[in-house]
């Protein structure tokens, strides 16, 4: 976790929000899995549904552990002739050996790639890919719909991001080639007025749409349903899954003891920072953010019975000051005059 807070550019900051902005992002890989049985292993080993997916498909999901914890969260492509897993790069190995693990090569095989993920995020995202590609490609692409794409020496894969990974693109290309697609994008974004974005002002765009990331967020210690993404990841009916177990008891008998929530801040604070309601530290700070638009913020954990709307201190006992929010950060909020009164509530386990 980083110890201080995260600063945006302006420039680059606003490429995101009013025209497109290129993010080249080395710190994902993808390992590709064959077989006449792929279909029917990953649909046991992941949270959302695999079975019925169409071609030319991708959706996120979790790979857990049989007692429910993480083992990474991905994005899964299906293309003509296999499986894609999109995944961050610090989990490559453990992912690995789960499938060396769960994944007989009888049935399925899997190998690392040289891949990589560029994005190109932003409200003028298409024009700018329609201007690389020549021709118009990009708003032909329903949510998660990838098509491969001829395009000088190299053939990529184009997938339409989700929503709440702000409106753009991925292009995955082989590992040769980043450096020259990239060069390639950079001109095209900048005839609609885009720029490249570093990490940091990244940083602080995926923390105002909540997007939890690994190492900074969550790890291998949390469960499933702490992420606060079962919307997007997890099938509640899909049958049997490693992990399944766990994750059904929760929904249906109880919740989480903590959930990812959103933070509006006094000033900057560090992660780690840890949060309190009285006396009682009851959340913590995971990926702190100083926003153009909504100033501190940060991603973090929040007990399950504290909902959006309540208030919490940085320091025992102290004046109730942050905010705690429903996730994508909208608009600004100043705090109450007083600290709001709480009924008891009932710790659950």
């Amino acid at each position: 976790m980083s110890p201080t807070e995260t600063t945006a550019s302006l420039t680059e900051y606003r490429a995101l929000l009013e025209s497109a902005a290129l993010l080249e992002e080395s710190d994902r890989c993808v390992i590709r899995i064959e077989g006449d049985r792929a279909e029917e292993m990953l649909h046991g080993l992941l949270t959302n549904r695999v079975k019925g997916m169409q071609a030319q498909r991708a959706v996120y999901a979790f790979m857990l552990t049989p007692k429910g914890r993480l083992v990474a969260a991905l994005r899964l492509l299906r293309l003509n002739g296999g499986y894609w897993l999109d995944l961050p790069a610090l989990c490559q190995e453990a992912v690995l050996a789960h499938l060396r693990k769960y994944l007989p090569p009888i049935f399925a095989t899997f190998e690392s790639t040289d891949i990589r993920r560029i994005g190109v995020v932003g409200p003028l995202a298409a024009s700018a890919l329609d201007a690389w590609a020549g021709e118009p490609i990009s708003l032909k692409l329903a949510t998660l719909e990838a098509r491969p794409l001829e395009h000088g020496d190299g053939s990529w894969i184009l997938v339409r991001r989700e929503d709440v990974e702000g409106p753009g693109y991925d292009v995955y290309v082989a590992g040769d080639a980043v450096r020259s697609v990239l060069a390639a994008l950079e001109e095209a974004i900048a005839t609609v007025g885009g720029v490249a974005v570093g990490r940091e002002t990244w940083e602080v765009f995926r923390v105002e749409h909540g997007i939890p990331v690994w190492a900074a967020d969550f790890d291998q210690d949390n469960l499933a349903q702490e992420l606060g993404q079962d919307d997007r990841a997890i099938s509640f009916d899909k049958g049997c899954y490693t992990g399944q177990e766990v994750v059904a008891r929760i929904h249906f008998r109880g919740h989480v003891n903590r959930i990812l929530r959103g933070f509006r801040l006094p000033r900057p604070v560090a992660a780690g920072q840890p949060l309190y309601e009285g006396e009682r530290e009851r959340g913590v700070i995971t990926s702190p953010a100083i926003s153009p638009r909504f100033g501190p913020i940060a991603l973090g954990y929040a007990r399950f019975e504290i909902p959006p709307g309540a208030w919490l201190s940085l320091e025992s006992g102290g004046q109730t000051e942050v905010e705690v929010v429903a996730l994508p950060f909208e608009g600004p909020s100043a705090p109450p005059a007083a600290p709001p009164a709480s009924p008891p509530r009932e710790e659950r386990r």
